[in-house]
Order: structure tokens, then C-alpha cells, then sequence
């Protein structure tokens, strides 16, 4: 596995350091999103409380098995799919700073199963994860950041367990076109089967 450059993760770990002295952006996401806001989540993506459901519903996935957090950031979305489907979580991100807040929380959410959980830095690229070693997958708005986005999705399409499932969200403005995403889903399914 290939640690990620220091220059690439600089930005993400500045970010992850300042919102953990303030909570100036939880604030913003709470004002913007209202009632939907996941505040014990704190993510910093368009997650929120019906898509924590629907990503729980399509995830289908039975106590026990693993999910992988891909570009977790400080571990709150993977922690609280882990709690409520009572399943094992392996997050990554490429913050070393993300990765060390992530497994702070997890007793908050997983209390004495907080083992359930581990966290390491990676990138989407290159996760350093067995093949076939996941039964799902969430990636929240972490994809469009992605260095090679078609590398990063045959790298968790590697991960996955035959019938597994792939959940990946990509925060748009209102009325902007999501262009690469169709593109990129082809390649990687392609990939996947083939």
C-alpha cells in the first residue's frame, strides 16, 4: 500500500485540524440542512438523515459483516451505518489527521464493540485492503477528489464480496450536470465483470 503524499493530504488535514478546535462548520451544514442534519454524524459532505436510511436499505448487509468507509474523513457516516447494522467497519482516508479523529469516535458510537471499527490512511486508488474482503462499500462525496476516479472505482470494485454492494454519492450544486460519474460507472463496471 502506498502511504499518500504528504502535499496531497495537506489540505484534508488542515481542514480535519481546524473543524476539531471549532465548530464553526458544523454549525453552517446544521443551519443549511435544518432538521435533516445528522449533527452526532458531523459530516462534512451532503449527507444526511434520509440518505444515512437509504444507504442502511440498499446496503443489505447482515450483522457481522465488514462495510468499508472509503474517504471516511473523521469516521461518522461509517461509524453510524457500523452501529446501526451491527456490522464490522474498515474506514480510510487519506488524512492522517481524519484517520486519528476517526478512530477517536468510535466508542462514542460502537461503545465496549468499538474494535468493531479500524481506520487507516490510504488513498481510493490504493487501499491496501484484500481483494473480495467487503460486503459493502459507502463512498460520500469523496470520489470527485479522487486522483484517477476510474482507478478508484476498480480499486473498490476489488473489494468487493461477489453480491456486495457499492454506494457512492457526489454532492452537485442545483442544477449541474454530473457528467463523468456515467462514464466512469461504465468503465468500472466493466472492470469489475470483466
Amino acid at each position: 500500500m502506498n502511504t499518500p503524499a504528504p502535499a496531497r493530504s495537506a489540505e484534508y488535514d488542515a481542514f480535519h485540524a481546524a473543524r476539531a478546535r471549532t465548530d464553526v462548520v458544523a454549525r453552517l451544514y446544521a443551519e443549511a440542512m435544518g432538521e435533516d442534519y445528522p449533527a452526532e454524524v458531523a459530516a462534512s459532505s451532503s449527507c444526511d438523515w434520509s440518505l444515512l436510511g437509504l444507504m442502511a436499505a440498499r446496503l443489505r448487509m447482515r450483522p457481522g459483516q465488514l462495510l468499508v468507509d472509503a474517504g471516511c474523513g473523521a469516521g461518522g457516516i461509517g461509524l453510524w451505518l457500523a452501529r446501526a447494522l451491527t456490522v464490522r467497519l474498515h474506514g480510510f482516508d487519506l488524512s492522517p489527521v481524519a484517520a486519528a479523529q476517526a478512530t477517536a469516535r468510535r466508542a462514542h458510537f460502537l461503545g465496549p464493540h468499538a474494535r468493531r471499527a479500524v481506520f487507516h490512511v490510504a488513498e481510493l486508488e490504493d487501499t491496501g485492503l484484500p481483494d473480495g474482503c467487503a460486503h459493502g462499500i459507502v463512498c460520500v462525496d469523496a470520489l470527485g477528489r479522487a486522483g484517477d476516479r476510474g482507478a478508484a472505482l476498480r480499486e473498490l470494485g476489488r473489494l468487493l464480496t461477489p453480491g456486495g454492494a457499492l454506494v457512492v454519492t457526489r454532492a452537485l450544486r442545483r442544477g449541474a450536470d454530473p457528467g463523468w460519474h456515467h462514464e466512469h460507472c461504465r468503465r468500472a463496471d466493466a472492470g469489475v465483470r470483466g
